[in-house]
Formats: C-alpha cells, sequence, structure tokens
C-alpha cells in the first residue's frame, strides 16, 4: 500500500467531490435527474422523522409546494420520486418529458440557460425562499449556496434511486445514525482521525487495473468500512497485512469465533469489529449493508472512494454527506464523481 499510483493517482483537482458540474452536458436537454439540495447549515428547518414517515412543518410544506409547481413554470420539466426531508430535498427531474437518459450536447460553460437545471434549481430555491420568509418566522438562510446532481444514465439507476428517494425517511429513522451496540476489539480506535474507504461493488476487475488503491491522498491512521466489495476487502486484507488499525462495520450480528488472523488483529488492538445487529442476525441484506455505508460515512473525518457505480446506492449516500467533508476519488472514470456542485 506504499508503492505510487501510477496513471490512477490522486489529483485534488479531479477527484474531489466539490467540483464544478459535467463540462460539456447540455442541462437544459433531454434528460434526468437526481438532484439533491440542501438547508444551510444542514438545520431540519423542514420537520422531522416520525415512526420512519417525514412530518412535514409549515416551512417543509411550503417547500413541497414550491417543488410541486415546478412543472407550472417550467413545462418541459417532470418531476419524478421525490421527497423533502428535514435539511435537504431528494428529487427526480426529467426534461422534454423524453425517456433519453443522456444527450452530450454541449453548452457555454457557466453561462445560465433558460430552462436547464440550474436555472429550474435557482427558481425553486427562489420561491421557497420567499414564502417561508413570509409565512413563518424563520429569518435565517434557507440554503446552502449548492446543490447536488446525478445525470440518471438507465433505468437500473433509475429505480435504485428511486428506491433511495422513497426508503430516505425510514433509513433516517432506523439506519441512518444508528449506534453499534455489539463489538469486539479496541473501542480506542475510534477516537483515532477515521477515513472511510468506500467502492461500488464491481470495481476492481482485471481490466480495471489494481483492486485496491496502492497510495492514498493521505496516509490513513485508521480506515473504517464495512468492507463488503471486492475492492473494500482487498483493502481489509491489506490493512491486516501492513497492520493499519481498522474498524470494520459489519451488515449482521458478531460471530462466536473470528478467524485467527482476524483474532490476532483484535487481540493487538489494531482492529474493532463493530455492528448494532444482534447475533442472531446472521445473514447478509442490502439495508443492513446501506447501513454500514452510512454509519462510515458519518463518524469518518474523511471519505475516500475507490471506484463508483453511477446512479448506485454510494452515490446516492454521498449525495447526502455534509459539504464540508472532504471526499476523494481513486477512479478517474467519469461515472466516479457523479455527484457534482452547481453554484445557485
Amino acid at each position: 500500500m506504499n508503492a505510487q499510483l501510477s496513471s490512477r493517482a490522486y489529483d485534488p483537482a479531479i477527484h474531489h467531490r466539490r467540483s464544478i458540474r459535467l463540462r460539456g452536458h447540455d442541462y437544459a436537454g433531454r434528460g434526468v435527474y437526481f438532484l439533491t439540495i440542501c438547508v444551510a447549515n444542514n438545520r431540519p428547518l423542514f420537520g422531522t422523522v416520525v415512526n420512519g414517515r417525514m412530518a412535514l412543518n409549515d416551512a417543509g410544506r411550503i417547500a413541497a409546494r414550491c417543488w410541486r409547481e415546478i412543472p407550472s413554470h417550467f413545462p418541459h420539466a417532470t418531476l419524478d420520486e421525490w421527497i423533502i426531508m428535514p435539511d435537504h430535498v431528494h428529487g427526480i427531474i426529467r426534461l422534454d418529458n423524453g425517456t433519453a437518459y443522456r444527450t452530450p450536447t454541449t453548452e457555454a460553460f457557466g453561462r445560465p440557460v433558460v430552462g436547464s437545471i440550474p436555472t429550474i434549481i435557482r427558481s425553486f430555491k427562489s420561491a421557497a425562499t420567499k414564502h417561508i420568509r413570509t409565512g413563518t418566522a424563520c429569518r435565517a438562510p434557507i440554503w446552502q449556496r449548492n446543490y447536488y446532481d446525478i445525470i440518471v444514465r438507465d433505468e437500473r439507476a433509475l429505480n435504485n434511486i428511486r428506491a433511495y428517494i422513497r426508503n430516505n425517511p425510514a433509513n433516517w429513522d432506523v439506519l441512518r445514525y444508528g449506534e453499534p451496540r455489539f463489538y469486539a476489539g479496541n473501542r480506542a480506535l475510534l477516537d483515532l482521525p477515521l477515513t472511510a474507504f468506500l467502492a461500488s461493488r464491481g470495481g476492481g476487475d482485471a481490466a480495471d487495473g489494481p483492486d485496491r488503491p496502492t497510495a492514498w491522498p493521505t496516509p490513513p491512521e485508521c480506515v473504517v468500512s464495512g468492507f463488503l466489495s471486492s475492492m473494500e476487502r482487498a483493502v481489509f486484507d491489506a490493512c491486516l497485512a501492513d497492520e493499519i488499525p481498522a474498524v470494520h462495520i459489519v451488515a449482521r450480528g458478531l460471530p462466536a469465533a473470528f478467524p485467527s488472523r482476524l483474532q490476532r488483529a483484535i487481540s493487538d488492538g489494531r482492529l474493532l469489529v463493530v455492528t448494532p445487529f444482534d447475533s442472531p442476525v446472521d445473514r447478509f441484506s442490502a439495508l443492513r449493508a446501506a447501513w454500514c455505508n452510512q454509519y462510515a460515512l458519518h463518524v469518518v473525518d474523511n471519505v475516500v472512494i475507490g471506484h463508483m457505480t453511477s446512479g448506485g446506492m454510494l452515490a446516492c449516500l454521498l449525495a447526502d454527506v455534509p459539504p464540508d467533508k472532504p471526499v476523494s476519488y481513486l477512479d478517474k472514470h467519469e461515472d466516479a464523481t457523479p455527484n457534482t456542485e452547481v453554484q445557485t
């Protein structure tokens, strides 16, 4: 893990999540977009989640009304799945009522375009701010300066994102920031500077090069992950071999006994295994796997993404990461950085 990356080396100008939106893409043309718009300072401005359902307050109902009215002001825009959460808005917007997922035409970069996604979001934010100011006592800033978009490239990604939006309230209550109740190993590792390493399934195939990073943007003091995908498991093996401390978030209950190499790392204080699930939970599920990634993203100081599938669960989860948490990408492929920040 100490060798230098060659063609996949980390470049903060390319791989940092806080990047400009996709150059050359026509954000006014036909397409499908997953959008995340956050409240300033991540305040729970729009209500709260109760028993897995979103309970909107006055400000939340105003934001919902303004979102529903988008097609009235932009007839070429159609709303798909959307939800108002306590501190953010998730929504899918189709332009031109089309079924095409991406049209690689060009526009003058940075120039406002009538009817484009940036124009629609700017209009929504402005209208919501005006009506919230009028209808409530809120005088604090309403929105973060920017928003995030994922260009939805196919039906599979669209269905993944729809499910993510629908399940957001339930995940918020049950999974989002739940604390692990069961552990084995050195809990003091959680006091170290923590780096999450996450990678979508399908990364690290032989044709794609090495199945684990051979260098990090910054050498990690402790690596945190569910270690579920092949690339994540390769990183876990490397941490054990190189004696790098690790926190393994497992998507099931703790086993009655650990393999010898894991037990040695636990005994040496280099490994912590944590889970919120009791021992009878002994099977993998996608919902529990999502919790592993959510908890990792919540507790760490910075995030490293080895590989990410556009429109997959990891891409959706990253849209909810606070904007001040650094996220780096090791994969230069375009799909590795679908979350782009746009100033509005």
